[in-house]
C-alpha cells in the first residue's frame, strides 16, 4: 500500500491499485512459477496498476481542462469546484446515451475503444464514432454557450 501511495499520491487510487493487483494475481494464480519471486511479481503488477491509475487521472483532467478552457467564459460566475459538475449537467446531458457512455468510460475511467466496445457490445469502430460525435457536439455546445455569453455582455 505504501508503494502504491508513493506512486499515485492519493489513498483512494492507491487502494484501487492494490485491489486490482490482488484480483490480477488471483486470476492468474494457476500460472505462478514457484521458482520466481512472488513478491517481485506482486510489485510488478502493482506498479503497472498504479501507472494505469495515473493514466486515468491524467486523461480525465486533460479532458476537463480542455473543456474548461473552451467553456470558461460561459461559466465565469460558477465556483471553480463546480465547473466539472456544471459541464456534466448542462452540456453532457445533451449527448445521446451511447455518446455519453463512451465519453465517460474513455475520459473518466481510461478505457480504450476496444474495452468500451466489449462493455457496450459493439465494435471498436462504433465506439470511436461515438467518441468523435460526442467531442464534436461538446465543442459546438460550448461554442454556442460562449457566443450567448458574449452577446449578453455586449448588448
Amino acid at each position: 500500500m505504501s508503494f502504491a501511495l508513493s506512486l499515485v499520491g492519493n489513498r483512494a487510487e492507491a487502494e484501487d491499485a492494490c485491489q486490482d493487483m490482488v484480483v490480477q494475481m488471483l486470476k492468474h494464480w494457476d500460472r505462478v512459477d514457484v521458482n520466481k519471486n512472488l513478491k517481485s511479481w506482486a510489485f510488478t503488477i502493482l506498479y503497472r496498476k498504479c501507472l494505469d491509475q495515473l493514466k486515468k487521472r491524467r486523461r480525465f483532467h486533460n479532458f476537463f481542462h480542455r473543456a474548461k478552457a473552451d467553456y470558461s467564459t460561459a461559466l465565469e460566475d460558477q465556483p471553480e469546484n463546480r465547473l466539472e459538475e456544471s459541464i456534466s449537467e448542462a452540456v453532457l446531458s445533451q449527448l445521446r446515451p451511447a455518446e455519453r457512455t463512451c465519453l465517460f468510460l474513455w475520459a473518466r475511467e481510461g478505457y480504450s475503444s476496444e474495452e468500451i466496445a466489449g462493455i457496450m457490445g459493439c465494435s471498436p469502430g462504433t465506439v470511436r464514432v461515438h467518441l468523435f460525435q460526442a467531442r464534436r457536439k461538446l465543442k459546438k455546445l460550448m461554442e454556442r454557450g460562449n457566443e450567448k455569453k458574449a452577446s449578453v455582455s455586449s448588448g
